[in-house]
């Protein structure tokens, strides 16, 4: 009997080691898909081609190898997990101090709010486990207990460009900018050490297509370095930054650096931002972040934040004589944010600027209600001094800029009501201000007012608006999330907007309005079907007919429609099929219409070891305005979303490998046919032909 009893022991242990393998492979697989398309979701609504979101991502990768415990789940690690909103969150914590704890994840079915949408959302990253003591923060523990990563990636364009063609050296006399310095590669690495969510520190560094490697102007190796040391929760100190980090504060009309929410056809309610106050830098945008030092201290009542920056920043001189003194004085007339030093003027521009940063906010939390007032002050070590259209009349110039500002969140039963209101001083102000409401568990509003004043000035906002830059924009949107029948899901949003001053493209006050709807219908489990309508009327300037000194205004009309299907056909095949039609008018130029076909095959094989994504498209877009943007499976940590546009054929595949434990080898290649114009780019980025291809490799090991 007792042999017997050790077989079916045996038996049970080998088949409970098999289920738990599967539900781990499977989570993983499902998370992944989370990440994906959120990303997707993120970067439709910006219309960028390359947007470094590797920090706001970091986050959801670190939780997928971590889960969040929810019997000891802080609302900071619950907020940093960028999955749920501030009804959620509350809903979760309170039924975790009533309840003490968790007994499964599956209790998440018995409180308000988490449908099984949301539930399925988050459940790679949760999990409920004994609290255990946490470990003291020994050297001993750090070493043993940390965690290692590291990145190293190389991606070629070929065949490369006019600007790497060889010029003889008369040419190059006569024109130092003749050629790139560098070659056509880009390279980046990244080492990171991480000690569960109490110490993390990096070093990362870059090279951009152009920019010369270990040699000539670039001594040091690469163009772009940077580098953390990001502590949390050390005694009374919160969190601790120093080296690179990002700054987060209110709702952005004072300070935010780093990627921030605007509209997006899915995020139709969740439009408040979620400030982390300090976070680690780990992108390699050279511009967007902050470096010296900052931290967090305080109870969970009263918290204090403190940062300062001091770092060189790109941008144009100015050099002129003083004919008075004979001296040549320098101002420069603009910021230069694209981080690229590839030919000698360019090297002119890099880190001409000294940029200071000082930065405080002083929080208070009263369980329902929070108000912080905080503020940010900019100096340079020399005066922006820039010839400015009408439409910039009241920018900033000078050497000197402080804001101040208020933010506020508090919630009152089923409504959460957040904003802020700043000022810049010697400027206007601006405030934004919403609610969001949790009416019922298959129905979400909110509702979002901004004013921002044309002469509200500030270098570091980024908020929620129609068009980048905090300034000169009046506007109020509308989101809808509705559940109206088992299995289906409605979003939509309406935004009406107008720029009070001139703008770009505007030589008058102008508005517009933009209505997102979006049906998503999963008949079955591994299925989904997306149709999404989205329209924008805005004003903008029509040329007069026989003169090209004044314009008019006349509405810009641009419509999408879109029908996407994907399916799991079996557990290691999917696939995905979307039809994209883009209308865009504006008198008097003539009727645009793009369009967009392509079929995905994701293949998961070896256990989840190897996988393959293709991709086929085909497109068809006379201009420019009839672009269409398509989100594009990447390596791990890059995020792309090519405009499609002019008319032919792109086709690409990914390939993840995991050669063994925490190695893991990523591929892409990709390219392009062009069926009605001959090259790619213009200038120095000029390819003659009609095919253009990309390759791209990355290791990471972690250990």
């Amino acid at each position: 009997m007792i042999k017997w009893n050790k077989y079916i022991l045996l038996i049970a242990f080998s088949l409970g080691s098999f289920l738990s393998f599967a539900q781990k492979e499977k989570l993983e697989k499902e998370s992944t898909k989370i990440i994906e398309d959120r990303i997707e979701y993120l970067m439709q609504s910006l219309e960028a081609e390359e947007v470094d979101l590797t920090t706001l991502f970091d986050q959801l990768y670190f939780y997928l190898e971590n889960p969040i415990n929810l019997n000891d789940a802080t609302k900071e690690e619950l907020i940093d997990l960028q999955l749920l909103n501030d009804f959620q969150i509350q809903a979760l914590l309170y039924y975790q101090s009533k309840n003490r704890g968790f007994a499964s994840v599956y209790e998440l079915r018995t409180i308000d709010g988490f449908e099984p949408e949301i539930i399925q959302q988050i459940l790679p990253f949760i999990n409920v486990q004994p609290i255990v003591s946490k470990r003291k923060i020994r050297p001993k523990n750090v070493l043993k207990y940390g965690r290692h990563e590291l990145i190293v990636r190389h991606i070629r364009t070929l065949p490369t460009s006019l600007g790497y063609n060889e010029v003889s050296d008369s040419i190059l006399a006569a024109n130092p900018n003749a050629k790139y310095l560098g070659g056509p590669d880009r390279v980046y690495a990244r080492y990171r050490f991480r000690y569960s969510k109490t110490i993390s520190a990096g070093i990362t560094g870059e090279k951009d297509p152009g920019e010369e490697f270990a040699s000539g102007s670039q001594q040091n190796g690469f163009d772009f370095y940077s580098a953390h040391l990001f502590l949390q929760n050390i005694g009374p100190i919160d969190k601790i930054a120093i080296g690179d980090y990002q700054l987060q504060m209110g709702q952005g009309l004072t300070v935010w650096s780093g990627f921030g929410f605007r509209k997006s056809p899915t995020q139709t309610v969740n439009i408040k931002r979620y400030a982390q106050q300090i976070r680690a830098y780990t992108s390699t945008d050279e511009n967007n972040f902050l470096r010296g030092a900052a931290a967090v201290l305080g109870t969970d009542k009263l918290k204090l934040t403190i940062a300062y920056s001091q770092k060189q920043i790109d941008g144009n001189l100015n050099l002129q004589l003083d004919t008075l003194t004979g001296e040549e004085t320098s101002s420069f007339s603009s910021f230069q944010a694209s981080g690229m030093h590839r030919l000698p003027s360019e090297l002119i521009d890099k880190d001409a600027i000294e940029e200071k940063i000082i930065a405080a906010r002083l929080g208070l939390d009263l369980k329902g209600f929070q108000i912080g007032v905080l503020g940010v002050q900019s100096e340079y070590d020399q005066t922006l001094d820039r010839a400015l259209t009408y439409y910039q009349f009241h920018e900033f110039e000078g050497d000197k800029l402080t804001n101040i500002g208020v933010d506020y969140q508090w919630t009152l039963g089923k409504f959460h009501f957040f904003g802020e209101t700043a000022q810049s001083i010697g400027g206007g102000n601006a405030t934004l201000n919403g609610v969001l409401m949790n009416l019922d568990s298959r129905l979400k509003m909110s509702v979002l007012q901004r004013y921002y004043a044309k002469d509200y000035r500030s270098q570091f906002a980024n908020a929620f608006g129609e068009k980048n830059g905090v300034l000169n924009e009046n506007g109020v949107y509308f989101g809808v999330e509705m559940y109206p029948i088992k299995k289906v899901i409605f979003n939509a949003f309406y935004d009406v907007y107008s720029f009070p001053w001139l703008s770009f493209r505007a030589d008058a006050p102008s508005g517009g309005q933009e209505f997102s709807g979006q049906l998503t219908i999963k008949p079955k489990r591994g299925q989904e079907v997306i149709l999404l309508y989205r329209h924008e009327t805005k004003e903008r300037n029509a040329p007069i007919e026989e003169t090209t000194v004044t314009n008019v205004l006349s509405d810009e009309k641009s419509s999408r429609y879109r029908f996407q299907f994907s399916a799991n056909i079996t557990d290691w095949v999917g696939f995905r099929t979307r039809i994209e039609v883009r209308q865009f008018e504006h008198a008097p130029e003539s009727l645009s219409i793009g369009y967009l076909y392509y079929n995905d095959l994701y293949f998961n094989m070896l256990d989840n070891k190897l996988t393959l994504k293709i991709r086929y498209a085909l497109f068809d877009a006379p201009d420019y305005n009839a672009r269409i943007y398509a989100y594009e499976h990447d390596l791990l940590y890059q995020f792309n979303v090519p405009a499609y546009y002019l008319t032919g054929s792109r086709i690409y595949g990914v390939v993840r490998y995991k050669i063994l434990e925490g190695l893991t080898l990523n591929f892409k290649i990709g390219q392009t046919f062009l069926a009605d114009r001959e090259y790619f780019g213009s200038g120095k980025d000029l390819i003659e032909t009609r095919t253009r291809a990309e390759i791209k490799s990355q290791i990471i090991w972690k250990f």
